[in-house]
């Protein structure tokens, strides 16, 4: 028996034995020869690539000498995989996708634009969205995923959802479980309570990273939100990206271009007269609102569901299109220390959340309280962000709240793939080919 195995350079090596792991018989070049004949004898080889097992049919003679052809075998792309379960529609929003007064028919994947193309993101009462990548170096447990959106440039985006022993059954979906393990609690009540950013006294502190360091108060706009300094939040979650898991090995399968939008541009149509201001907004103790802020409405003290206004495109992509390290693309600031950022108050709408409105129903809930990356607004006494509920609704918090826990959100490269047979579920999730 002869055995050859095709390499990079797309031509068949000889080896000394067949190959282990992700490889399949080319049962098109597979062949063998009867002694005193020049024939060549094709269907006779076959090979169960699970088992790694071969069988031959139908050789009669002794010492006929088998030719057996091995190449890597094709896994399926995740993000095709994703994109085929899609209803390809626009979503509507005018209900909560859920259990309490929700429209059903809005449960699925939906798509709408991004910065990059074409989204394709799951809302509502969806469990098919789950993905084992990465393995926690605390209790070596794999690190559990779900799926909030496929992004226009096919990257995948991650939002954290625990560890669990086994790759067959996914964490609990309700619980701190679903949140990082700080290096401290922020509040020894909440286990994972971590501060979004210690100091809350300036509107630069909205900021998932900021300008100058954590003393300076910001005397212009562009100095307050410069993507130089990085958030209590940010400092806490690359402490657990580069220290608790094992993502750094596989940053070969995160993606890096792919941006995590934090709005910081203002606006001067809303929460009054007092917010307006006579010049520039958005430094130092001067009340501003920000672009995330799309539900309020001008002049009242309550949301109105029926009027948000979500999109998945970054206005200043240059400044609060978070990207890095290292990003080429030249779309965000590549200023990221690491490729990790958080869920936006916009993918939040787009999966079924609602301000001020109940939603225990749809796949973000937790039963936690859980911090967003966008900004809300400064009040003139503190920088405020967006933020889950326990409840499942969006609402808001000063940046030093302390009850909040973080659940960190990565990209994974458009050419990732999956172990064959996943379909999502919590007990079939899509297994990250790591090979």
């Amino acid at each position: 028996m002869a055995i050859y195995l095709k390499g990079e350079d797309n031509e068949y090596h000889q080896t000394s034995a067949i190959p282990e792991g992700n490889y399949v018989l080319n049962t098109d070049e597979t062949y063998c020869i009867e002694p005193d004949s020049e024939d060549k004898l094709t269907g006779r080889v076959a090979y169960d690539s699970g088992t790694q097992t071969l069988s031959v049919s139908t050789l009669t003679k002794k010492n006929t000498k088998c030719y057996l052809y091995f190449e890597e075998k094709e896994l399926p792309l995740l993000n095709e995989a994703i994109k085929a379960q899609t209803t390809s529609k626009k979503g509507t929003f005018t209900g909560t996708s859920c259990d309490s007064g929700c429209n059903l028919s809005e449960n699925g994947i939906y798509e709408t634009d991004d910065d990059y193309g074409t989204s394709y993101y799951y809302r509502g009462t969806v469990d098919n969205n789950w993905v084992v990548f990465g393995t926690d170096k605390t209790n070596s447990e794999y690190i559990w995923w779900r799926i909030i959106r496929i992004n226009g440039n096919d990257t995948i985006r991650l939002i954290y959802a625990g560890t669990s022993n086994s790759v067959i059954q996914a964490p609990e979906t309700i619980g701190d479980i679903t949140m990082i393990t700080p290096r401290t609690p922020a509040d020894n009540s909440y286990i994972k309570s971590i501060i979004f950013n210690t100091n809350f006294n300036d509107n630069k502190y909205v900021g998932y990273m900021y300008g100058g360091n954590s003393e300076q108060a910001s005397t212009n706009y562009e100095e307050a939100h410069k993507p130089e300094t990085e958030s209590t939040i940010l400092d806490e979650i690359k402490y657990w990206y580069e220290n608790s898991t094992n993502l750094v090995e596989l940053s070969d399968k995160i993606d890096v271009e792919t941006g995590f939008c934090g709005d910081r541009t203002y606006t001067r149509n809303n929460h009054g007269s007092s917010y307006l201001g006579t010049g520039d907004l958005g430094y130092g103790n001067i009340k501003t609102v920000y672009g995330a802020d799309k539900v309020w409405q001008s002049g009242s003290d309550s949301y109105k569901i029926e009027e948000q206004n979500p999109t998945l495109k970054c206005e200043n992509t240059a400044r609060d299109l978070y990207t890095g390290p290292k990003a080429q693309d030249g779309k965000g600031n590549d200023a990221l220390p690491i490729p990790v950022g958080l869920i936006t108050m916009d993918e939040v709408i787009y999966a079924g959340g609602f301000a001020s409105e109940v939603n225990t129903g749809y796949w973000l809930y937790t039963n936690q309280f859980y911090w967003t990356m966008s900004p809300y607004n400064f009040n003139g006494v503190g920088a405020i962000v967006f933020l889950v509920t326990n409840n499942g609704k969006l609402s808001n918090v000063g940046v030093n709240g302390t009850i909040n826990g973080a659940r960190p959100v990565i990209n994974l490269k458009a050419d990732v793939t999956f172990k064959e047979g996943g379909n999502g579920t919590t007990t079939n999730p899509y297994i990250v080919n790591t090979d």
